[in-house]
């Protein structure tokens, strides 16, 4: 029997997106935490370096697994794959030959950007290659710019998908959605830890300032 024709859904696109902005508000937590001024790496070094190495170290390989699998082929080993080839291949565009032949040209790009990233998918996430490993030269590496048109191409993707299953007349705002990363909280926290250091180092400030946390509903912590 032949194979049935498999058509994406409104509920394929929508799951789609939403994966993507689960991508896109780690990358804010991310670039919040790893990205700006020397310091605020200081601050991060000074506080758990080893915490936060490690931490950053999981980001990375995280995003590189997380954008394989959103740029895989539409099958593989017999199985369908939710990604962009898949959503492509798989919706009718045949009233709207403007759309597919922009959807290509963005597949295109994302494609040579999943290119430069692979290499460390393969031999250092999923695989720990021997070769690699004893050459010990970085793989998967890619520049600001090349990560910036990532993310204008996967936003201008998603917005035509979701305009052609779900929405004609709308947009989807990929940064609108993912809202806003408040990892912020923690680097105001650390920081405040610092200047709350400095303070207690002052003796006469030190006592006053005990005697106020003493109060605080989570001294029982200490």
């Amino acid at each position: 029997m032949p194979e049935s024709v498999i058509v994406a859904t409104k509920e394929d696109v929508e799951a789609f997106c939403d994966s993507c902005v689960l991508l896109r508000a780690q990358w804010e937590h991310f670039t919040t935490l790893f990205e700006g001024s020397e310091l605020k790496r200081d601050l991060l070094q000074t506080t758990a370096h080893t915490f936060f190495d490690d931490l950053n170290r999981l980001f990375i390989e995280h995003f590189v697994l997380h954008i394989c699998r959103l740029t895989d082929n539409a099958q593989t080993m017999g199985r369908k794959n939710l990604t962009v080839k898949f959503l492509i291949e798989h919706s009718d565009f045949t009233a709207a030959p403007d759309t597919i032949e922009k959807l290509q040209r963005i597949s295109t790009s994302i494609d040579g950007f999943r290119k430069l990233i692979l290499p460390a998918r393969h031999r250092f996430i999923s695989h720990l290659d021997l070769d690699a490993v004893r050459l010990g030269n970085p793989l998967g590496a890619a520049s600001k710019e090349m990560w910036k048109q990532f993310w204008l191409d996967l936003h201008d993707f998603l917005d035509l998908m979701h305009r052609h299953h779900i929405e004609p007349d709308g947009h989807f705002y990929l940064n609108g959605v993912s809202g806003i990363s408040d990892a912020n909280s923690l680097i105001m926290a650390l920081r405040n830890a610092e200047f709350f250091r400095a303070v207690m180092s002052d003796r006469e400030i030190a006592t006053r300032a005990l005697r106020a946390t003493d109060r605080s509903k989570f001294a029982a912590m200490l």
